[in-house]
């Protein structure tokens, strides 16, 4: 991994990680210089840090800078980042991707929702990370399904949740806390184009026994979940799983 610090003034990215509270983040994945809905990612940090008063992630100079920093050749999974105690300011990582999957293991736990920012990405990562070794360690599952209070499926610790019931595409329902997903609103989206009916539902972790469900996100795109830790009846065999995955494979762009 190699890190870099903005520096507003010059303008230009100086070698050197930055320390301190994480206050915000983004990442993507690249694959030879092409990612997926990469303006989205763009916009999404861009409106997180001007609500923290940083003017500089809407500039051309400071995306331009960052897109060199990316090699263009391999495969990538970047992090742009607000970070910092008393005086934050603007980094950027660049990490070989992880390995990606296309199905997983998911551990409800017995508590509900425990993040403070459930809005803004960054904040509560490193409690989410300590969750999946948790879900990892004692149930043998790759990701763990958050739950609100009232026990209703919300998201996953990385991934935006979407489940099938028969030809219909179900979100969870917009009143609950959850992060605007990149890669749900993509598959959203052409749903819609593709005249299918999406659904915006409330539904509990038991609810979606039986039913396709999918964890997605901008490394792994889409994932079907194969099996729930403490939950008798099995996933059924995927039905729209094989072609969507293709669909969103092939999104990947020149960044």
């Amino acid at each position: 991994m190699t890190t870099w610090t903005w520096e507003g003034r010059e303008k230009v990215f100086e070698a050197g990680e930055p320390e301190g509270a994480l206050w915000a983040a983004d990442s993507w994945f690249v694959s030879d210089g092409e990612a997926r809905a990469f303006g989205s990612h763009r916009r999404r940090f861009n409106a997180t840090a001007r609500e923290l008063g940083f003017a500089d992630p809407s500039s051309e100079d400071f995306w331009a800078a960052l897109i060199d920093l990316i090699p263009p050749s391999g495969e990538w999974f970047p992090r742009v980042e607000i970070i910092g105690d008393d005086n934050p300011v603007l980094g950027f990582r660049v990490r070989p991707s992880p390995t990606r999957t296309n199905e997983l293991r998911v551990w409800t736990p017995p508590f509900s929702d425990p993040r403070q920012h459930p809005h803004v990405k960054g904040p509560d990562i490193g409690l989410l990370e300590d969750l999946r070794a948790r879900a990892r360690a004692e149930h043998n599952c790759d990701e763990v399904l958050l739950v609100d209070e009232q026990g209703l499926a919300v998201e996953s610790a990385t991934s935006s949740l979407l489940w099938w019931d028969d030809r219909t595409l179900c979100v969870p329902h917009s009143d609950l806390a959850q992060l605007t997903g990149i890669t749900s609103s993509l598959i959203q989206a052409e749903a819609r184009r593709r005249s299918i009916d999406i659904a915006f539902r409330l539904c509990t972790p038991a609810d979606l026994s039986g039913h396709e469900v999918w964890l997605v996100n901008a490394l792994h795109g889409i994932r079907r979940v194969c099996g729930w830790s403490g939950m008798s009846n099995p996933s059924p065999a995927p039905t729209w799983f094989g072609e969507w995955r293709t669909w969103l494979e092939a999104q990947m762009e020149p960044i």
